[in-house]
């Protein structure tokens, strides 16, 4: 359900709120002698119902300033949703020009405060701003560029983000400002694919005009290229940025580096020499070890062909008692990093320890929430990473009353808690949460989460009531839920997806995790999922990867070994820029895997991309979120 401006035809209700709160300001219990705030807003309210008074006989434009002027006093009260309700009656195109700036920063503040961001949108795009920016004072130009520029790249639209923010730059005086603001460019930038980045580039090259903000574009992108080109060898990254800076003496970039760029010679002279590699190759963590192993290996290899620099590499196998003699052993025998282990039971161990000789990327995450040894990261597939993302999506792209789905199991519980923690602390509803055992119970369950029973069962009541039979409309299902958040493996998914649809919630949106998908074998898809958006690996949609390549050859059949072998591709990319991660904040690692960030508390959390199943097959969706997309 996309989110709306509010009706223009509630703003009766809001005029008699607003002469029920000048009401209550005047009766009650008599204000205590030096409590000037009742007798502000007391006066404040009186102000309001003065202001709407005479809007009700007042003519455009001259209504539309009164209202405006309301708003302002209502948000002075604390009263935001009627001053939204309010400023959404307005006709902004009357607005004389100080009011329609005064205008659209008061309503864009109240849409982005209450999440209502497709509104933010349309109020921040409207074309007078454009003609405007030449006459605005400084303050209201810079806290517009900002607002527009942070919309923007929430809302994916990372291109216009860096243009406003170009246009920004000129108006900051202090740099602690100007390095936040080529900080935030870079991030945007940096979230925009390599294929993008290059049709973007080729078309300026094409076109080039003379504006000098297109030629400061022009080298963020040809550095951003650079960049991403090299992101998986830190010399030669080093080297093509380097060669850029000579190029482009006098650019922002050139004179103030993003913060993490500035890292790039640090963590070059800091690589590893010697690197072990501490998995499990045999017994009941075997084909996991193994997978992890093939990936890492084949990353390695693929960079030593390139004659990038590569550490030396020792395997170690961790499938025995003493987890922690084979860590000492590693590290005896030179090792200046460790990437492992995989085995929850020996991450405990090493969690346990009060200091580590050398920095250790382990690749599970630890259960206990007890503070770990300064140089332990912890990279994993965990399932609240996922249940958190789609939560932040579903609440972006407008909706805000969700219906759970989830397994009878540890799993589904934990889909579904983490689910939920997210959804309320973005403000969103949960109407209903379901847990499903089997497919026996698949209808029956849907069924009473939609209160499609309840209403067969009014239909049941009013002809007993009658004592005969009577025409009685279809049953019907709830009104009050927006969207589904189906946590379900294929085979589930292909059931529960048609269920739904039988019991009349075929235009509910759909929203799931990766395990909907079955990545390695996309024959298995089916029409059955038709419409469901879920979040996976950007691995699976990687067509020019040689290193997926190297890896599919062998590859083991079961998705969530596809998976690993990818874990071990980004734990090979990802070791050298542990400290890069670690010390500048907002800095992202665009893996296999996904959007790699590091928490305070090292643990590595993943963004990953979406998709959804078209025609039975599954499609990769654009970054960006439209209206007009979530309306579909």
């Amino acid at each position: 359900m996309p989110i709306t401006t509010r009706a223009f035809s509630r703003l009766p209700i809001v005029l008699a709120l607003c002469s029920a709160l000048v009401l209550a300001g005047c009766s009650g219990q008599p204000e205590m002698p030096g409590d000037d705030s009742k007798v502000i807003d007391q006066a404040s309210s009186e102000q309001v119902r003065d202001l709407l008074a005479q809007a009700q006989t007042s003519e455009s434009p001259q209504r539309d300033k009164l209202y405006l002027q309301a708003a302002r006093l209502l948000v002075q009260l604390g009263e935001d949703e009627w001053a939204e309700n309010l400023l959404a009656s307005i006709d902004p195109d009357v607005l004389f020009e100080d009011d329609f700036v005064a205008y659209t920063l008061l309503y864009s503040e109240l849409a982005i405060g209450s999440d209502a961001y497709f509104l933010a949108q349309r109020i921040l795009t409207n074309p007078r701003i454009e003609q405007q920016w030449n006459s605005l004072a400084d303050e209201s130009l810079r806290v517009l560029r900002e607002r527009r520029a942070q919309l923007f790249a929430t809302l994916g639209e990372s291109i216009d983000s860096v243009v406003e923010r170009i246009a920004l730059s000129p108006r900051l005086t202090t740099e602690a400002e100007k390095l936040a603001n080529q900080d935030a460019i870079w991030h945007s930038l940096m979230s925009i694919s390599q294929p993008e980045l290059q049709a973007l580039s080729a078309g300026m090259d094409t076109a080039r005009a003379a504006d000098a903000r297109n030629e400061v574009l022009k080298g963020w992108i040809d550095l951003a290229i650079l960049s991403k080109n090299n992101a998986s060898d830190l010399d030669r990254q080093l080297a093509t940025i380097d060669k850029w800076i000579a190029s482009n003496p006098r650019h922002p970039a050139t004179l103030l580096l993003p913060s993490d760029l500035q890292l790039l010679q640090q963590l070059v002279e800091n690589q590893p020499r010697q690197v072990a590699l501490l998995l499990p190759l045999n017994g009941d963590y075997e084909r996991a070890g193994r997978a992890v192993r093939d990936g890492f290996l084949a990353a390695y290899y693929e960079a030593r062909s390139r004659g990038s620099h590569t550490p030396h590499i020792r395997i170690f196998n961790t499938n025995q008692d003493d987890f922690n003699a084979v860590y000492d052993l590693a590290v005896q025998d030179g090792a200046e990093l460790i990437v492992g282990p995989l085995r929850p039971e020996n991450l405990e161990q090493l969690q346990a320890r009060p200091n580590l000789p050398v920095p250790t990327l382990a690749l599970n995450y630890a259960e206990a929430p007890f503070a770990t040894a300064e140089q332990l990261y912890q990279f994993s597939f965990e399932v609240e990473d996922e249940a958190r993302q789609v939560a932040q999506r579903a609440f972006l792209e407008g909706h805000r009353y969700a219906l759970v789905l989830a397994p009878q199991n540890k799993r589904g519980d934990r889909h579904a808690r983490a689910f939920r923690e997210t959804w309320e602390a973005l403000g969103g509803t949960i109407v209903n949460q379901s847990y499903y055992a089997d497919q026996q119970d698949y209808s029956s369950v849907v069924e009473s989460a939609l209160l499609v029973d309840e209403s067969r069962e009014r239909g049941r009541d009013l002809r007993r009531l009658l004592g005969r039979s009577v025409e009685f409309e279809a049953p019907r299902r709830r009104q009050d839920v927006d969207f589904v958040f189906m946590v379900a493996d294929p085979a589930a998914a292909q059931l529960l997806k048609p269920t739904l649809a039988f019991h009349y919630a075929a235009d509910l949106p759909v929203y799931s995790t990766s395990a909907v998908f079955a990545a390695y074998d996309q024959n298995r898809t089916s029409s059955d999922l038709n419409g469901i958006r879920f979040i996976t690996l950007p691995w699976y949609f990687d067509t020019s990867s040689t290193v997926k390549q190297a890896v599919s050859e062998h590859a083991e059949p079961e998705s969530a070994y596809v998976r690993l072998y990818a874990m071990g591709v980004d734990a090979f990319r990802l070791y050298p820029r542990l400290k890069q991660l670690e010390q500048v904040e907002g800095t992202r690692f665009y893996g296999q895997t996904g959007v790699l960030a590091l928490t305070p508390e090292r643990k590595v959390q993943r963004e990953q991309i979406w998709a959804q199943v078209v025609n039975g097959q599954a499609m990769p969706l654009p970054t960006v979120v439209t209206e007009a997309d979530v309306a579909n």
